[in-house]
């Protein structure tokens, strides 16, 4: 029998955003988190979904066209804006079925009108000792010309956990795979702000 929490929302469908529908769902999910829209029944509040979290550092991502790094240089900036979803226990582990919402932005540089990211989900015990790290590419086309564009991705990583064992305290961690520089500018704009 599988058990359902739905601590962390509600899962929904795969596919592009615009903007305003993922500020919209943002401001939703922003009312909802406080107002004990948990398990009603205590049983299965004791069995509670892990901690999700998207990595501060590794939010966003900024790519510039080779060897550039000026405004005119910009190819694409992308966010890692927010997510949503519930986890299921069955016999053999809990499954975390999660919706990762991303918004894009076109910059001066790009060519075409896609953009490509490479994002990853990793799965970390109590302890933060990290489990499994998957890599996922996904592609945000700017339609008509459009300078944003979002998409909606579905996760589903599995802890594997015996019966009845609780994986509340458990960490799904989010975040873009950037490479050093990547990370650099990440780190430079953050102390900016």
């Amino acid at each position: 029998m599988d058990r359902r929490d739905r601590n962390i929302g509600t899962p929904a469908w795969k596919g592009p955003l615009s903007v305003a529908a993922l500020a919209l769902a943002g401001l939703t999910l922003a009312g909802c988190g406080g107002m004990g829209l948990g398990p009603k029944d205590p049983a299965e509040s004791a069995l509670a979904c892990p901690k999700v979290s998207i990595v501060r550092d590794l939010s966003e991502v900024t790519a510039f066209r080779p060897g550039g790094r000026d405004l005119t240089d910009l190819e694409s900036r992308a966010a890692l804006v927010d997510f949503t979803g519930n986890c299921e226990y069955a016999s053999d582990g809990v499954t975390v079925n999660v919706n990762v919402y991303l918004v894009a932005e076109r910059g001066p540089a790009l060519k075409g009108d896609t953009a490509k990211y490479t994002y990853f989900v990793a799965l970390a015990k109590p302890d933060d000792t990290l489990v499994s790290k998957v890599y996922f590419d996904t592609d945000v086309t700017f339609p008509g010309g459009q300078p944003r564009a979002g998409t909606k991705e579905e996760l589903a990583p599995k802890i594997p956990l015996p019966k009845d064992a609780n994986a509340k305290d458990w960490k799904v961690y989010l975040g873009f795979q950037l490479t050093p520089e990547q990370l650099t500018f990440n780190r430079a704009q953050m102390k900016r702000q």
